[in-house]
């Protein structure tokens, strides 16, 4: 099993990278959809644009809370580490 998970980690890595870049790029969108808003005249128009707002910062702020829980696991897992070491002196 953890030859299997070492085997993995890699892959798992660039998955990540690639949610983080995709994330980005929505906000950055997002960003650009907000300012098109306020130049739109169109019901319709407005509440695609909304629609797609919507979407884009629910995906950017999911991969945000991907990020945080990912660093609060990192240091849960290396602060029994460093728990584990100090007890065993």
């Amino acid at each position: 099993m953890t030859d299997r998970l070492k085997k993995y980690w890699f892959f798992l890595l660039i998955a990540l990278i690639g949610l983080n870049y995709a994330g980005f790029h929505f906000l950055w969108e997002s960003v650009g959809i907000s300012d098109a808003l306020e130049h739109v005249e169109s019901e319709t128009v407005i509440r695609k644009l909304k629609q797609k707002d919507f979407f884009y910062t629910l995906f950017a702020d999911a991969v945000l809370i991907l990020d945080f829980s990912i660093v609060l696991l990192l240091l849960f897992i290396g602060g029994r580490k460093i728990i584990q070491i100090i007890i065993k002196k």
